[in-house]
């Protein structure tokens, strides 16, 4: 039930991503990990979304086409990339998160917010336990893309994102 509803979340992130901003669901995951530490290699984001590197390559080739990203060569380690966030992303960042701020609304329309927090703790500790079990590192905040964190702190990214790219 948990994967079924997860599943679905996801194709209805993507649908309204796609349509209210040319975004797709594997997009919109590099500029949300991008916006929360910008200048990551490629191999560290292929790491932190589970993805293999020659799977990322292709999506980073479009994302830079679009002007969405762009690939500066790390002074430290000149045969790797640092991908940045550029200001085609930041203009569009109001609108990606309405996009999901949407569905996330959505999705729990009807369900009380007391039933919305408990089921938030469950799954934080559901989480917990098979990370303290397992050892199994899933590279995710506790707190959602979606969260109210993420839209509110969209301001501190649009001052320092571009600071770091630009330099």
């Amino acid at each position: 039930m948990l994967y079924r509803t997860a599943m679905a979340f996801r194709k209805a992130l993507d649908l309204e991503l796609r349509r209210k901003t040319g975004v797709t669901f594997g997009q919109w995951k590099i500029l949300t990990l991008l916006s929360r530490q910008d200048g990551l290699s490629q191999r560290e984001i292929a790491d932190r979304l589970e993805v293999e590197g020659p799977t990322l390559i292709p999506i980073i080739d479009k994302m830079e086409s679009k002007g969405l990203l762009t690939r500066k060569v790390d002074p430290e380690d000149r045969r790797n990339n640092r991908i940045f966030l550029t200001q085609i992303t930041d203009s569009k960042w109001d609108s990606l998160v309405n996009c999901s701020m949407h569905v996330r609304k959505t999705s729990v329309k009807g369900i009380p917010d007391d039933q919305v927090k408990a089921m938030g703790k469950v799954l934080e500790t559901i989480s917990k336990n098979l990370v303290a079990e397992y050892g199994v590192d899933h590279n995710c905040n506790i707190k959602s893309i979606t969260s109210a964190t993420t839209a509110a702190s969209n301001s501190n990214r649009k001052e320092s994102v571009f600071k770091r790219g630009t330099d």
